[in-house]
C-alpha cells in the first residue's frame, strides 16, 4: 500500500536587487491577519533566497531544542497537540472510568508506562519470557515457527505479513509482504563507506544492550557480531528506496505453490495458520529478491547465530519499555548519534507517543471532543470545493495533454473523496486488554490487537471509510487505493490552517496543502492509478512519455541542491513529494485569485495580497534541523528538506517573481526553464 504524505518533510544564475523589498518597516503588530513580520530578514534579498528572506529571523531566533532533532512548523502544531494531549492522559490515569472503556485502558496503559519505580525494579525480566522462548528453538523448523507466532503478535521480525487492498484491484483485501529484519533507518547505512562510523557505533550500541540484558560483555561483543553480520546480509538483498518508488517492482503476485518454491524454508500453510490468517491461493510479494535473500539467509546461518539475533530483536523492540538503563542507552545511540537529539524528552511525552502509536484513534476521540471546531471542517470543506473546480480547469487547459488522457484524469479527480477532521465511526478497542501493570505487555497487547484487527479485513468488503491516521496526527495524506485526501484535525491549526487570518495566508498554507495532496494522485506513482484506485495504465503513450520529460526536469533541478558539504537532496527519491509541492502551490495560487482578496491589491503589513500568499508558503516550511537529522533525511526521506521544498516550487510560478518584481538572481530560473505539469 502506498500513501503520500505531506511531511513523517537549484542550480541558479545571475543576481539583482528588487525595488524596495528592504524598506518594509516591521515595528509595532508582529502578527497582521496571519503573517508574522518578525520573521522576515529584510538583510537577504527575496531574489538571492526567498526562504531566508521569508522566515530567516525565526530561524536565528529557533534552534532545534535539546530534545528534538528538528524544529519547525509542524513542531510548533505538535506543541500545542501535546498540550490536549497530556491533560487527556492525565485525567483519564485519575479518572476510575468503568472498565474497559477506552478512557480506563488509556489511564492504564498511561500509569503502566509512568511507573519508573515498577520498571527500574523489574529490569529485564518482562522479556523473559521472550528470551525463554527463544532459548526453546532447536531447529529451522521451530525457527520458521517462531517467527510466525511472533508475526501473530504483531512483530515482524524478518518480514512484515499484512492485509491490504490488491493494488490491481482495490475492491479485494489481499495477504502481502514487506521487507524488515534490520535496525538501522535504511540499507544504505549497512553498505555505504560515509556510513562506518554509525555501524562502528551501532555495533558497540548493540554490546551494551545485550551486556545490560545479562551477558557477559565479552560475549556481547561476539553476538554483536553476529547481529551486524546478518542485518547486513539482509540489508544486501533488500530492495532500496528510489526502486520502491516504481509501484510495478511491488506488485508480484505468487501461488502458495511457487511461494514454496521460492521460500523452501517457509511452509506458507502452516506459517499462515499459525499467524492466524485465513488460508489463500495466493499472496502479493513486494520484494522478491529480499525473501529470496532471506529465505537463503535462513538456510546458511545456523540455528545458535538466528537465536542471538532474535534475542538482539527481543532486547532492542523493547527498550522504551523497560528500565532507564536500557531505554537511555537506545537513546544515546538511535537519538543523539543518528539524530544529533541531546536530551531526552520527559517520560510523560514518551509514554504518550506510544499510546498514539498504540491506541491513536482512542486518543483521538478525545483529543477532538476538545479541540477541533465544526467551522474548521465547514471552511475546509469550502476549499477542496474551490481547489477541485480550479484543479478540473487547469486539466481541460494543459497544452501538453491529449484530450483523451484529460478525460481521464478529470475522471479521477472528481471521484476523489475527501476525509476532514476525524472519522465517523472510531475505532473499537474492546477486545484489547489494558491493565496498569506491565507497561511492555501493553505495547505487545495493543501489537496484537492491531495485527489481528488487520488480518480479519480478509475476505470481507473494503473499508474505505477507515483513516489511516490519528485524528491529532500533524499531517495530511493521499491514498491511491482509495483515491482519496485526508486531513486530520490535528494539522488544521496554524500556520497550516488559521480561521482568523486572511485568505491570501490560509490558501498560501492549507490551501497548498490540499493542493499538494491532490496532485499526489497525478504525481510519478499516484498517476499509474485509475479512479477507482487500481494500478492501471490510462495514459496514450505520447503523454505519458511528455509527463516523464517534466519529471525528469524536476528530477535534475532537486539533484543540484547541495545540503551538506557534497550531500545532494536525492532528485529521484523525492520526486512524488516535489512534483505535488509543484502542483499544490499552484492550484492554491490559481484558486486564490478567484476570491475577492485575491482579484484586490489592498496591502496588509506592507505586503501586497500575492505576496503575501508566498510568504505564507515560506512560514508553513520553516524549520532547523540537526546536522545527523538532516543526512538521515536526505537517504531515507521521500520529501525534501523545507528550504528546497520552499524555495524549488516557486522557481517555476510567474506569479512569484511577479509578485517580488524579480529578473534576475539566484532565484531566477528563465521562462523556458520552468516546469509546467499540473
Amino acid at each position: 500500500m502506498v500513501r503520500k504524505f505531506l511531511a513523517v518533510v537549484i542550480t541558479v544564475v545571475g543576481s539583482g536587487v528588487l525595488s524596495g523589498w528592504n524598506t518594509i518597516a516591521h515595528e509595532g503588530d508582529p502578527i497582521t491577519k496571519g503573517l508574522h513580520l518578525s520573521y522576515i530578514d529584510s538583510t537577504v534579498n527575496p531574489s538571492e533566497d526567498f526562504y531566508r528572506y521569508a522566515i530567516g529571523n525565526w530561524m536565528k531566533k529557533n534552534p532545534v531544542p535539546g530534545t528534538e532533532s528538528s524544529w519547525g512548523s509542524f513542531n510548533e502544531v505538535y506543541e500545542r497537540n501535546k498540550k490536549i494531549l497530556h491533560s487527556i492522559l492525565e485525567d483519564s490515569r485519575k479518572s476510575n472510568a468503568a472498565k474497559g472503556t477506552n478512557r480506563q485502558k488509556i489511564g492504564d496503559f498511561y500509569h503502566s508506562g509512568m511507573d519508573s519505580v515498577s520498571l527500574n525494579q523489574a529490569g529485564v525480566t518482562p522479556l523473559l519470557p521472550g528470551l525463554k522462548a527463544i532459548d526453546a528453538i532447536k531447529d529451522k523448523k521451530s525457527l520458521v515457527q517462531y517467527l510466525a507466532s511472533e508475526q501473530a503478535n504483531g512483530n515482524g521480525i524478518l518480514f512484515y505479513l499484512y492485509a491490504g487492498q490488491d493494488d490491481k484491484n482495490s475492491e479485494k483485501m489481499i495477504l502481502g509482504t514487506w521487507q524488515g529484519g534490520k535496525s538501522l533507518p535504511d540499507r544504505d547505512f549497512y553498505l555505504k563507506k560515509e556510513f562506518e562510523k554509525i555501524k562502528d557505533s551501532y555495533l558497540v550500541h548493540i554490546q551494551k544492550m545485550m551486556t545490560l540484558a545479562g551477558n557477559e560483555p565479552s560475549i556481547a561483543t561476539k553476538q554483536a557480531e553476529v547481529v551486524m553480520r546478518i542485518e547486513t546480509a539482509l540489508a544486501e538483498v533488500s530492495m532500496d528506496k528510489v526502486s520502491m518508488r516504481d509501484p510495478y517492482k511491488l506488485y508480484n503476485k505468487r501461488s502458495i505453490e511457487d511461494l514454496n518454491k521460492l521460500t523452501p524454508s517457509l511452509d506458507w500453510k502452516l506459517f499462515l495458520k499459525t499467524v492466524g490468517a485465513p488460508q489463500t491461493d495466493s499472496i502479493l510479494i513486494s520484494q522478491l529478491e529480499f525473501m529470496k535473500g532471506m529465505d537463503a539467509l535462513i538456510r546458511t546461518e545456523s540455528v545458535e547465530d538466528w537465536k542471538t539475533y532474535l534475542k538482539w530483536q527481543a532486547i532492542h523492540n523493547a527498550s522504551a519499555y523497560l528500565s532507564d538503563a536500557i531505554d537511555a542507552e537506545h537513546f544515546r545511540f538511535f537519538g543523539t548519534e543518528l539524530n544529533g537529539i541531546k536530551e531526552r524528552k520527559p517520560r510523560w511525552e514518551r509514554v504518550m507517543k506510544t499510546i498514539e502509536g498504540n491506541m491513536g484513534e482512542a486518543l483521538g476521540e478525545l483529543y477532538v471532543e476538545k479541540a477541533f471546531k465544526p467551522e474548521a471542517k465547514r471552511r475546509m470543506e469550502k476549499m477542496v470545493k474551490s481547489l477541485q473546480v480550479v484543479f478540473r480547469e487547469r486539466i481541460q487547459n494543459l497544452d501538453w495533454m491529449s484530450p483523451q488522457t484529460k478525460t481521464k484524469a478529470i475522471q479521477k479527480l472528481e471521484k476523489f473523496t475527501v476525509k476532514i477532521g476525524y472519522p465517523d465511526k472510531f475505532r473499537d478497542y474492546s477486545s484489547l486488554n489494558i491493565t496498569p501493570h506491565s507497561y511492555l505487555e501493553n505495547v505487545r497487547n495493543s501489537n496484537a490487537f492491531e495485527y489481528k484487527r488487520n488480518l480479519n479485513k480478509l475476505g470481507k468488503p473494503v473499508d474505505r471509510t477507515e483513516w489511516g491516521m490519528s485524528p491529532q496526527t500533524v499531517n495530511a495524506y493521499y491514498n491511491p487505493a482509495n483515491n482519496e485526501i485526508v486531513f486530520p484535525a490535528g494539522i488544521l491549526q496554524p500556520p497550516f490552517f488559521d480561521m482568523e487570518a486572511d485568505d491570501a495566508m490560509v490558501y498560501g498554507a492549507i490551501g497548498a496543502v490540499i493542493g499538494h495532496e491532490m496532485t499526489h494522485g497525478f504525481d510519478d506513482q499516484g498517476r499509474q492509478y485509475d479512479a477507482d484506485g487500481n494500478l492501471k495504465d490510462w495514459w496514450t503513450e505520447e503523454d505519458a512519455k511528455k509527463f516523464e520529460e517534466k519529471t525528469a526536469a524536476i528530477v535534475a533541478q532537486f539533484d543540484g541542491y547541495v545540503v551538506l558539504d557534497t550531500v545532494h537532496v536525492n532528485g529521484k527519491l523525492t520526486t512524488g513529494e516535489n512534483i505535488a509541492d509543484l502542483g499544490g502551490l499552484c492550484i492554491a495560487y490559481d484558486a486564490f485569485k478567484r476570491t475577492e482578496q485575491g482579484k484586490g491589491n489592498t496591502k496588509i503589513g506592507g505586503y501586497t495580497p500575492d505576496q503575501r500568499f508566498f510568504m505564507s508558503w515560506a512560514n508553513a516550511w520553516k524549520n532547523n534541523t540537526t546536522r545527523e537529522a538532516m543526512l538521515q533525511q536526505i537517504m531515507t526521506d521521500p520529501h525534501s528538506p523545507e528550504e528546497w521544498r520552499c524555495n524549488g516550487p516557486v522557481t517555476h510560478i510567474d506569479a512569484f517573481y511577479q509578485a517580488f518584481g524579480i529578473s534576475s538572481g539566484k532565484m531566477f530560473r528563465p521562462d523556458k526553464d520552468r516546469v509546467r505539469i499540473w
